[in-house]
């Protein structure tokens, strides 16, 4: 074994022991702040877990980075890219990217926010250097991208962030993915020689199989929008920059377009499965659901397990796939190891399409009005929120979930008496289940309670509830944020408020 093999080694234990050791501390800090995952909506977990696995994360690649930047400064290593400025915007970008998702782990940013801070660190990486330049795109060959090369690489990473993102959603899932992401920018800079490349890629293994042993299924904790969009951020940059010396995993004129996405293929089909789902339902896009991929995967294999193993499975068939495409020898074997997995690939994209059947589309269809009423009611009531003066006021907008949700009553409660009762005189579904359910909105003074029926589709149910879960998390930062007069119980404030309501279709 070579000294550099003997390095990357070393580098990939000192992320491993970094990230694995600062977990149990981290995990108290975020207890103590409040910064967890609660349970409830369309969360699978009982219990508050913490979201601050992401610093964990990036403690290792923090402190190899200012050590490699050191050495480059000082010229105990010599590089020809990335420049000094490019290496110096990853950091940036990255670290930026970091602070902002667990800022909104914290205070639940919209995503209008979310997306101008994405931009933010987009931007970070731009005039650090970082672009596309060209690529060689199928059937057409080289092409010079120049000044276009910006908003494309501003737009890939992006997505990508965002598409890690949202498959963040089931224990070990995200941070699988990105473990073979990383390995794979990894394995293609040693083999290219990019040290810059390898080295940070080596780290980032490391700290995710770090992660990982608090990760997989049951998690005891997550890695929070502040590791997903950063790891995102990071892993997109290194796949899709020109900066680097190894266009293997890069838009270089030596591959085709699609390589470097590769290792991506799982959360970016993701993110065009729910982007065309959501349009289909008459969903808000960036309005979240419980119904992604692998969310239908979770409910057809039962062991958690098992259900995170199938996607490792075709997330490492991808990253082979990228390395066959970049560093495979030109020979009939490759070229047959190459088809074969492409055909497993294929087969995967064709089973996940089959999880969504006919049945569950023409229902879809039908209830198309009430999936946009839905996403209207959340932006209409943020509003109301917004606006509202008083306690008294706020509260009052519940009477939404009897009034427009049609739930069959709502109480709001203070020390065990009742502030607020809404009953609906007209049951939905009258003999169907009825469902009762309970959150707190200020550490357990205020409790609100509610009965509601379970509807035909299980989408809409899922849909339903999501909608009233964020009705309630605006709620409780409404109430947070400012500061109003607490008022006991009387019997003043407590009003029955029945309605002519529709029966639900």
């Amino acid at each position: 074994m070579s000294h550099y093999h003997f390095a990357m080694g070393l580098i990939t234990l000192f992320g491993f022991i970094v990230t694995y050791t600062t977990i149990p501390a981290l995990r108290r800090v975020a207890l103590r702040y409040d910064v967890v995952s609660s349970p409830g909506g369309r969360r699978n977990h009982d219990k508050p877990t913490p979201l601050l696995g992401g610093l964990a994360i990036f403690l290792p690649f923090a402190a190899v980075f200012i050590t490699f930047f050191i050495l480059v400064t000082t010229e105990q290593i010599v590089l020809n890219q990335p420049t000094r400025v490019q290496m110096l915007g990853l950091f940036l970008g990255t670290t930026w990217i970091l602070i902002l998702g667990t800022l909104d782990d914290k205070a639940h940013f919209g995503w209008r926010l979310k997306l101008a801070g994405q931009a933010l660190g987009a931007a970070i990486l731009v005039l650090g250097g970082h672009n596309i330049v060209r690529a060689t795109l199928p059937f057409i060959g080289p092409v010079e991208f120049g000044w276009y090369g910006i908003p494309l690489f501003v737009l890939a990473v992006i997505a990508i962030t965002n598409a890690i993102n949202l498959i963040d959603g089931m224990d070990g899932l995200a941070g699988g993915i990105c473990f073979f992401a990383a390995l794979t920018s990894a394995v293609v800079g040693m083999a290219k020689g990019d040290l810059f490349t390898a080295t940070m890629g080596f780290t980032i293994v490391g700290s995710l199989l770090g992660f990982l042993m608090f990760n997989l299924p049951p998690a005891s904790i997550f890695m929070g929008d502040g590791g997903s969009m950063m790891m995102g951020f990071l892993l997109g940059t290194l796949a899709t920059s020109y900066s680097a010396i190894s266009p293997g995993q890069r838009l270089g004129t030596s591959v085709m377009v699609l390589a470097p996405f590769l290792p991506f293929g799982i959360p970016l089909f993701e993110v065009a499965l729910s982007i065309l789902r959501r349009l289909v339902r008459g969903q808000a896009v960036f309005l979240g659901d419980g119904d992604h991929l692998h969310n239908r995967l979770r409910g057809k294999i039962e062991d958690p397990k098992l259900a995170v193993g199938v996607f490792y499975f075709f997330s490492a068939a991808l990253c082979l796939l990228t390395l066959f495409t970049v560093l495979g020898p030109d020979s009939t074997l490759a070229q047959f190891v190459g088809a074969v997995i492409t055909i497993i690939i294929l087969g995967g994209i064709i089973g996940s399409i089959r999880l969504y059947n006919v049945r569950d589309l023409v229902v879809t269809l039908k209830n198309r009005p009430h999936f946009k009423f839905l996403g209207g009611f959340l932006r209409f009531m943020r509003w109301r929120i917004r606006r509202a003066e008083s306690l008294h006021e706020l509260l009052a907008l519940l009477e939404t979930g009897v009034r427009d949700l049609r739930f069959d009553k709502v109480e709001v409660l203070s020390d065990g008496d009742v502030l607020f009762r809404w009953i609906n005189p007209r049951l939905v579904h009258p003999g169907s289940h009825r469902i009762y359910s309970e959150e707190s909105l200020d550490n357990d003074r205020i409790i609100v309670k509610w009965w509601r029926p379970f509807h035909d589709d299980e989408t809409y149910n899922e849909y339903l509830m999501l909608t009233w879960y964020r009705f309630l998390v605006e709620l409780r930062q409404e109430i947070a944020n400012r500061t109003f007069q607490f008022f006991p119980a009387q019997k003043s404030n407590v009003i029955e408020l029945p309605g002519k309501h529709p029966s639900q279709t």
